[in-house]
């Protein structure tokens, strides 16, 4: 959908990675590289959007070829391209406590985010959770420092255990901010813990606040589930042809090309030509 499209002073451009920047292959499209190229050079924000951490996704800047914004760990990681050191937002010590006593059964199945890392108590590593990151240590959690700062709890388990560790939690922690999906691994759940009111929309807001321009002059671009909230924040909101069902509901244009198909050009190109936005 295209009607009603209008964005006077187009100022920065948030971009979700897996699926909506990067290819299948992990590259990123010739005439996507070229388009983003320019518009940086007109003094357009490129900022990246992801769920993964901040030490997976910074090598997007040497395939592109410019410094980038990031939001990282859906929103609960933030480094803007002249920061010298991120702004994290965390979940509190006392919830953190109060998860891993629930959790006491099942630990191995636990991963915590904290300063860029991943911490497990398990001795044999999920391999799904290297989609979030590869810094990865092996702790027990009983002295663990990073306790006092962690930005996100991942639980990846079998779909069936999934939804017990998930009732348990609700049960025991009611306002625990708690969310459940299918994992890319078949028969497999995850379960995210973030720290309150933390997305990737509050990232957005947050990144444009720090950056001084308007959240009404941002695009964002993405196509999984963790898109909605920054889709419900940006000023346009702009989905591939590969978007799960729900998030192109929410999208203002939803492409007729894919992530293989250097959409995000196209899409551009085309409200360029239609003058739809400066840049």
């Amino acid at each position: 959908m295209r009607g009603g499209v209008c964005i006077k002073d187009l100022k920065l451009i948030a971009l979700d990675l897996d699926g909506t920047l990067l290819r299948k292959d992990k590259t990123v499209g010739s005439a996507t590289k070229r388009l983003l190229q320019d518009l940086q050079k007109r003094g357009v924000l490129i900022t990246i959007a992801t769920g993964r951490m901040y030490h997976f996704s910074q090598h997007v800047q040497d395939l592109l070829g410019f410094p980038l914004n990031f939001i990282c760990t859906d929103g609960a990681y933030l480094r803007p391209a002249s920061a010298d050191r991120p702004v994290l937002q965390t979940i509190g010590p006392p919830l953190v406590k109060a998860v891993l006593y629930t959790l006491q059964e099942a630990l191995d199945a636990l991963y915590l985010v904290s300063n860029d890392r991943i911490f497990t108590h398990a001795s044999t590593f999920n391999p799904e959770i290297k989609s979030w990151g590869y810094a990865l240590s092996q702790s027990d959690f009983s002295t663990l420092e990073a306790l006092e700062q962690v930005e996100q709890m991942i639980i990846i388990e079998q779909a069936p255990k999934a939804r017990g560790i998930f009732k348990a939690l609700k049960t025991a922690l009611p306002g625990l901010p708690l969310e459940m999906s299918p994992s890319l691994r078949p028969g497999y759940n995850q379960l995210v813990i973030r720290p309150p009111g933390v997305d990737k929309g509050s990232g957005l807001c947050h990144m444009a606040e720090a950056l001084g321009i308007s959240i009404s002059s941002t695009i964002a671009f993405g196509d999984w589930l963790n898109a909605l909230p920054l889709f419900q924040t940006a000023g346009l909101a702009i989905a591939p042809a590969n978007a799960v069902p729900e998030v192109k509901a929410q999208a203002g244009i939803v492409s007729s090309l894919s992530n293989d198909q250097d959409f995000i050009a196209f899409e551009i190109e085309k409200l360029l030509a239609e003058r739809k936005f400066i840049a």
